[in-house]
């Protein structure tokens, strides 16, 4: 019988499921590299994970809601996708696995663990990108190379066939993207155009890569806003398992691009960890606040960052000024009010935080080239 899978772990994506971490913190013991371990583990007391090329059949022969921990299972319209809502004394939250192609698949996870989750595993022949908003832990090859995860960040992992367990550590709440893509998929991602991959990467499709390479990736502004789409996509069935195949390969593009300039010794113009930490913030608090935002000095001083940086890194991630985020973040729920409610447009002008209808008007009129009594006639989905 298989164990229940920690929720919301994409890393987890695994031939053989595993328990939450044995009693947290009591498994944890220094090591001989615990100058260097954050998260300093014992190998002997870890359960084991392989990852195999294709997204696992998670139900096996059992109720999904039968095995331990698991809350919800729900099926999302191809038997390779799928997403889970779980529950542990160490870890909740939930998880969505997504096949993409043979041997190329996709996590998106937002999962607190209250204690470290550690694991050894195999990957064998696999590439890995992490992209992270959120979240804590590491990763520490057999040859004592530690990568983190600690978040905002990006990591590649780069696992050629015949390579020890790695160990691996997640902790505190976890908010990304795991892709995953074997050698062989990799090969045909880039079919006669291999030279076009830096040269670990064709290395690895050649099979001369000799041990595991794990490094940080600069978090660049496009990388956290394809997590960004991810996370926010409403979208269901087919139509979603579209957009995360397309935003995957887009992903997996861009961190090859900023493997390649690593490892040229490259200056690379990213977002600093900690403007893209003040950025998201931001975003989280303009969400939950957009009737009534805050103003530019006091949201810079909330996030950590000075009035300019946080405009410079706003526009830089983003990819507009704080105020048009804003505004479109009005907009979408001034055509959710228009379609499902009642209330009168010039109601539904101040519901969203305009001061008067005729400037809610002319702000509907400028986004959507058209009036909000047309937009409810129309009756225009939310977007």
């Amino acid at each position: 019988m298989q164990q229940a899978i920690p929720p919301g772990s994409g890393a987890q994506t695994a031939a053989v499921t595993i328990s939450p971490l044995t009693r947290g913190r009591k498994s944890l013991r220094v090591t001989a590299a615990a100058a260097r371990r954050r998260f300093p583990v014992d190998a002997d007391t870890l359960p084991a994970v392989s990852v195999e090329r294709e997204v696992p059949d998670f139900l096996g022969d059992e109720d999904p809601e039968r095995i331990p921990g698991v809350e919800t299972f729900t099926q999302l319209g191809h038997p390779g996708h799928f997403r889970v809502h779980g529950l542990t004394d160490h870890a909740f939250g939930h998880f969505e696995f997504c096949r993409l192609d043979d041997g190329f698949f996709a996590g998106i996870c937002d999962t607190t663990y209250l204690e470290p989750l550690a694991t050894t595993m195999v990957a064998d022949n696999m590439l890995r990108v992490i992209i992270a908003s959120e979240g804590d832990g590491e990763y520490a090859t057999a040859r004592g190379e530690i990568v983190d995860f600690k978040g905002p960040g990006a990591v590649i992992i780069i696992e050629p066939a015949g390579q020890p367990p790695a160990e691996t550590v997640f902790f505190g709440r976890n908010l990304g993207v795991h892709l995953y893509i074997h050698c062989d998929a990799l090969k045909r991602l880039y079919a006669g155009e291999e030279g076009d991959l830096p040269a670990l990467l064709r290395a690895f499709i050649a099979g001369s890569l000799p041990a595991t390479v794990a490094r940080r990736l600069p978090l660049t502004p496009q990388l956290l806003r394809f997590l960004e789409d991810l996370k926010d996509c409403t979208l269901e069935g087919r139509s979603r398992r579209l957009l995360i195949q397309s935003k995957a390969i887009e992903i997996l593009c861009h961190a090859f691009e900023a493997l390649d300039q690593d490892a040229n010794g490259e200056a690379f113009a990213g977002a600093s960890k900690l403007a893209a930490s003040g950025v998201l913030k931001a975003q989280r608090l303009l969400s939950d606040n957009f009737v009534s935002p805050p103003s530019l000095d006091d949201l810079a001083h909330q996030v950590g960052l000075s009035r300019s940086g946080l405009c410079a890194a706003f526009r830089q991630i983003v990819g507009q000024t704080v105020f048009d985020y804003i505004a479109d973040l009005r907009m979408q729920q001034a055509l959710a009010l228009l379609n499902e409610s009642g209330a009168t447009i010039s109601e539904v002008a101040y519901a969203v935080g305009y001061g008067h209808p005729s400037s809610f008007s002319v702000a509907v009129q400028r986004r959507f080239g058209t009036t909000a009594s047309e937009l409810r006639r129309r009756g225009l989905p939310a977007a």
